[in-house]
């Protein structure tokens, strides 16, 4: 029973950190299902991308009808180019092994980690206006006037 509870937590954390971050779960899922579920990495990463799909497309409506700015073209430019990306990763991830994949999983996180954090703290330094009061126009949600 402990193992179901602890899934479905780990299923309520990760959408959660989905939704506030914008993350698609996988940040913490992928590690969670290989630390505390003993998941083989492919396997962890496999199970992962199942989940990502129906809880990433139920964040992005809800936030989408509280007004949150999804930015349309960018999302129509890149979801054919992540599909194709989604089939070569996929041939790709055939010829790694699991010790492999958790080690390029794991530098991916902390240089983009890295990355972010500073351009944060940077930004938090010098006192720049945060990037979502963007002037650039926006498709209003379903139920909102547009001003």
């Amino acid at each position: 029973m402990g193992h179901y509870v602890a899934c479905a937590s780990l299923g309520l954390i990760a959408g959660f950190a989905s939704a506030l971050l914008g993350i698609g779960g996988g940040v913490l899922l992928v590690p969670a299902l290989i630390l505390l579920f003993a998941l083989p990495a492919k396997a962890a990463s496999a199970t992962s991308l199942m989940y990502i799909g129906p809880v990433a497309l139920a964040g992005a409506l809800l936030q989408w009808r509280r007004g949150e700015d999804i930015r349309w073209l960018l999302l129509f430019l890149a979801v054919p180019a992540g599909l194709i990306g989604a089939h070569l990763g996929t041939v790709a991830k055939a010829h790694v092994s699991n010790t492999q994949l958790k080690i390029i999983f794991g530098l991916v996180m902390v240089l983009v980690g890295l990355k972010l954090g500073l351009a944060g703290w940077s930004e938090m330094r010098h006192g720049r206006p945060d990037a979502s009061s963007s002037t650039e126009a926006r498709i209003t949600p379903p139920g909102e006037d547009s001003a």
